[in-house]
């Protein structure tokens, strides 16, 4: 669903202040046609590029060495009654390379300074194919909107 009057960046400003303001998504996984969802801690970018720290062994790991693909939802409380917000996301996730790996581990700790207690995990990037979020209040509609 299009959403009038709103720019672009308008859009992309609200669903970046959205973000800010959690901390924990749903990630959803497959493989062999098996699904599997689990909440996570989450960093991000200004490209909607998501980042997340787990253990390699976890299922939903597991899921994304044989199958990149994933998609993510974001809800929190709705604060005012009748009013609704959310984030949805599908990408390809992937294990950060080596090469990657300082740069993008500082930028996760700045939100999660409790990273250097976790040294079983490693840190995953999902890059967005697609990006929609809503917000009712902002929107003026309970329909998701395209971000990216």
């Amino acid at each position: 669903m299009t959403t009038k009057n709103i720019s672009k960046k308008k859009i992309r400003e609200t669903a970046l202040k959205y973000l800010a303001g959690n901390r924990l998504m749903i990630l959803a996984t497959a493989n062999k046609g098996k699904p599997w969802a689990a909440t996570v801690f989450f960093a991000y970018d200004k490209e909607f590029n998501l980042y997340f720290f787990s253990r390699p062994e976890t299922k939903h790991c597991k899921h994304i060495e044989k199958n990149s693909n994933v998609a993510v939802a974001i809800s929190h409380d709705w604060g005012e009654p009748g009013f609704i917000k959310g984030f949805q996301m599908v990408g390809q996730a992937r294990r950060v390379s080596k090469t990657d790996y300082k740069r993008l581990y500082a930028f996760f700790r700045k939100r999660f300074s409790w990273a250097d207690e976790s040294l079983n995990h490693v840190l995953y990037q999902i890059k967005p194919a697609e990006v929609y979020h809503i917000n009712q209040k902002v929107f003026g509609h309970f329909y998701r909107v395209r971000v990216l």
